[in-house]
């Protein structure tokens, strides 16, 4: 057996991985593990390695971010900086018990519209379901002053300021009298109610009136949790997984060239060796410790912490060297420069290609 060397296979930017578990597949077939130098990816034993990052956005696949508004009666089940699944439990409400006994006297259907204004407050407005509602009146759509909610244009439905509609949605407005003749008023969603509840039922303690309340994530991401005077809201914010190399998959191993020959043999249209036309040529210098970093098998250089920036000592067309992260030790010219993020976009040279990298200030030096 060779002496185990890293090697990279060259395939279709975006067939990386589907590369990988080809070969990961036909080494395991061959009984050529022992030959290959296991990644410690924290998974199961792999001998091929992908680069990624994990970036976070804002954005959603559709281009819109995956808000939710949670109100002050929910127990909200995340925090910050969590990662979720989709499907995963965001908030709830626990359901709602009677705790005496009390009569329905009035079950009124409503629309329940909630605006809120550019200070993050918000107005409800509680409209007769007899009434039609404007077409506009949709949730994402922004109010101006002086806009009816209704068709027919009911002054008692006008919204006075700017805002934006986060709540649209049918509620039933509950009058329950008690035993010592007090009554009560509860607004309730249509999707909530107890069907016991009615006009004239009698209803006993502890009997449920409104069901449980729960918020599922439509997305899988990180969590943020910001709180405002009438609510909370989470965001769930996108962790794409970004291929810092595209194109390429790297091993360690020590195959005889016949051997290497015979892992690509049926693949040789979408992937091969780097190196000469019939030789694989082992990879060395910054490209492997890139490699290396990632997979962590090398350390990643880090930057201390400095004072604020006051200004930024270089300019778009610049050759600077990265000093920071797994691409420590490249140079490359600055082709953006974004002040106010104190980051910039270096394009860096990977086997005569040019990829770009953004890095923060810190991690920039001046050639």
């Amino acid at each position: 057996m060779q002496r185990k060397r890293w090697y990279a296979i060259q395939t279709y930017a975006g067939s990386e991985l589907r590369l990988k578990e080809q070969l990961e597949e036909r080494v395991r077939k061959l009984g050529w593990e022992r030959q290959f130098e296991p990644i410690p990816t924290g998974e199961a034993k792999e001998f091929f390695f992908v680069p990624v990052e994990e970036v976070v956005t804002s954005r959603s696949g559709r281009g819109r971010s995956s808000d939710y508004r949670v109100s002050y009666d929910y127990d909200v089940l995340v925090s910050t900086n969590e990662r979720v699944q989709r499907g995963a439990v965001l908030a709830r409400r626990p359901p709602v018990h009677l705790a005496q006994d009390a009569e329905v006297v009035a079950v009124e259907p409503l629309w329940r519209v909630i605006v809120e204004t550019p200070a993050h407050t918000e107005v409800e407005f509680l409209i007769p379901q007899e009434k039609v509602l404007r077409r506009d009146v949709r949730v994402g759509e922004r109010t101006r002053p002086g806009l009816p909610l209704t068709a027919d244009a009911d002054e008692r439905y006008v919204f006075e300021e700017r805002g934006e509609i986060v709540v649209r949605e049918k509620v039933k407005r509950v009058t329950l009298r008690y035993a010592d003749g007090k009554e009560e008023t509860r607004i309730v969603p249509d999707a909530y109610l107890s069907p016991r509840v009615r006009v004239g039922a009698t209803l006993a303690k502890g009997e449920e009136i409104e069901r449980e309340h729960k918020i599922y994530a439509r997305a899988t991401g990180l969590v943020k949790v910001k709180e405002y005077k009438d609510k909370r809201e989470i965001s769930i914010q996108r962790i794409e997984r970004r291929r810092l190399i595209p194109g390429y998959v790297f091993a360690k191993m020590g195959l005889e060239e016949e051997e290497m020959a015979e892992l690509l043999r049926g693949l040789e249209r979408s992937a091969r060796f780097v190196g000469s036309k019939t030789r694989p040529v082992p990879i060395e210098g910054p490209e492997i410790l890139l490699v290396q970093r990632k997979a962590g098998l090398a350390e990643v250089p880090q930057v201390e912490a400095k004072a604020p920036r006051v200004e930024v000592d270089f300019e778009v067309g610049e050759v600077v060297q990265i000093v920071e992260g797994p691409f420590a030790d490249f140079t490359g010219e600055v082709r953006e420069i974004d002040k106010e993020a104190e980051e910039a976009v270096v394009m860096v040279k990977i086997f005569g290609r040019e990829t770009p990298v953004r890095i923060g200030f810190d991690g920039i030096a001046k050639v």
